[in-house]
């Protein structure tokens, strides 16, 4: 077979123009590509002609990515691995990489009244981290590959319930006057937290039916004085300072609602106290008074047990 072009006796004499498109025979633009292409560069098709793939400019190890038919393809590193990975739990993996799902049992929102429910529990989802690792090669050698760690989420603290107090107490030396329904009721500074004048001794009880883990305590009027207030528990002999005490009130200086905090005595015995009977009480007893200059009343005390 031979071809016959007038002019040209050799195949060299012969020069084709690359830019046409010779009458849509499907050749065009190619003398454009390969006059901007380089070693290593990829030319695919894009929506009429042969485009080439722009150079990656990333942190290195990249991967062409073929994002499905009529989308270009895309240079990717590790670094976009990592973000499509972790952009959120909710995402598809799109290769064998087992990632823990975090697992929330329940959502409950804080009532406005007793007894109420607050959920401690908090989720814990750790930042994947990413590291070198040091792996042998498949010709021998060695050679550093970036790792992807990612820890199980946690799930932290607990359920606790808020009910109303079970018993409250004022004690006023050695005269104890119940006012459970003051504590239990919004009305402002109905608690005599102290007596108009205190002394050593005096003490405020804070009772309920089981044993619980905190008290919180809406002080309407701070008091303002010189004295000491200690935290105490019965344990079925004697009063007992409560363990781990956190007192917020900061000895009925503070106003507003504060938080008694303490450990669960193991040896928590229940008791009486103003004609209340077989409560877990505790108290807060002066033990040291130099002067008062304002009288610390209460407006609405609730106790607090986890589950």
């Amino acid at each position: 077979m031979s071809l016959l072009i007038k002019g040209a006796t050799k195949l060299s004499q012969i020069e084709i123009d690359a830019d046409k498109d010779w009458q849509a025979k499907g050749i065009a633009n190619l003398k454009a590509v390969a006059e901007a292409m380089a070693h290593g560069d990829v030319v695919f098709r894009g929506a009429d002609v042969l485009e080439k793939l722009t150079a990656d400019a990333g942190k290195g190890y990249n991967f062409l990515r073929s994002r499905g038919p009529g989308l270009s393809p895309v240079w990717q590193d590790i670094e976009s691995l990592v973000q499509y990975m972790t952009a959120a739990l909710n995402r598809a993996i799109a290769f064998d990489l087992a990632i823990p799902a975090p697992i929330i049992l329940q959502v409950t929102q804080q009532a406005s009244n007793p007894p109420g429910r607050l959920l401690a529990k908090t989720l814990d989802v750790p930042t994947p981290a990413v590291g070198l690792a040091t792996a042998t090669g498949v010709w021998g050698g060695a050679t550093e590959e970036k790792t992807l760690d990612i820890p199980s989420p946690s799930i932290a603290e607990q359920l606790a319930v808020r009910y109303p107090v079970g018993g409250a107490v004022a004690d006023n030396g050695g005269v104890q006057t119940d006012e459970t329904v003051a504590a239990n009721n919004a009305t402002a500074n109905d608690m005599t937290l102290l007596p108009a004048i205190p002394a050593v001794n005096d003490a405020y009880y804070f009772g309920y039916p089981v044993v619980w883990d905190w008290l919180r305590l809406n002080i309407g009027t701070a008091g303002a004085g010189v004295w000491t207030i200690v935290w105490e528990y019965w344990n079925g002999i004697n009063w007992m300072e409560l363990p781990d005490i956190q007192d917020g009130t900061s000895h009925f200086g503070n106003a507003g609602i504060n938080e008694v905090i303490f450990t669960r005595p193991g040896d928590w015995a229940t008791t009486d106290a103003g004609g209340i009977t077989s409560l877990y009480w505790i108290r807060a007893r002066v033990s040291a008074y130099t002067s008062i200059a304002t009288q610390p009343l209460g407006t609405q005390a609730w106790i607090w047990v986890t589950q």
